[in-house]
């Protein structure tokens, strides 16, 4: 299996391994799906959570979304998925729209798990 690599959205420098990830995850979690004219299928439904107000219901689905979401990002050369979604921790939410949220990814290159804060993938939003 060989390592993902790509550009940097910020830098446009050459990244490789879990950094080139995280970046495809936060571009495909920011990105509203059916927004790219050529790629009606990229993105997700996360940013229509921004300031929705809070519920175990609304967090449910949004962890749903996010474990949908992971699945669509594939290498492009291989076409193999790069990353999976397996849990989440310390879950908040309130009724002013503020969640809080520590997911775990399985980095499927390495075979290592990934914490991530949600305020991280939400910064593409």
């Amino acid at each position: 299996m060989r390592t993902p690599r790509g550009f940097d959205r910020q830098t446009f420098e050459i990244v490789e391994g879990w950094p080139y990830v995280l970046g495809l995850l936060i571009d495909m979690l920011g990105t509203r799906i059916g927004t790219l004219v050529l790629r009606r299928g990229y993105g997700s439904d996360i940013p229509a959570f921004v300031d929705a107000p809070g519920d175990r219901v609304r967090v449910l689905a949004m962890l749903a979304d996010l474990a949908i979401a992971c699945d669509r990002i594939r290498d492009l050369e291989t076409g193999e998925p790069v990353v999976r979604f397996s849990a989440a921790q310390e879950m908040q939410a309130d009724r002013g729209g503020r969640y809080g949220l520590v997911c775990v990814f399985d980095d499927l290159f390495t075979g290592t798990d990934r914490q991530v804060p949600l305020d991280r993938l939400a910064g593409a939003a």
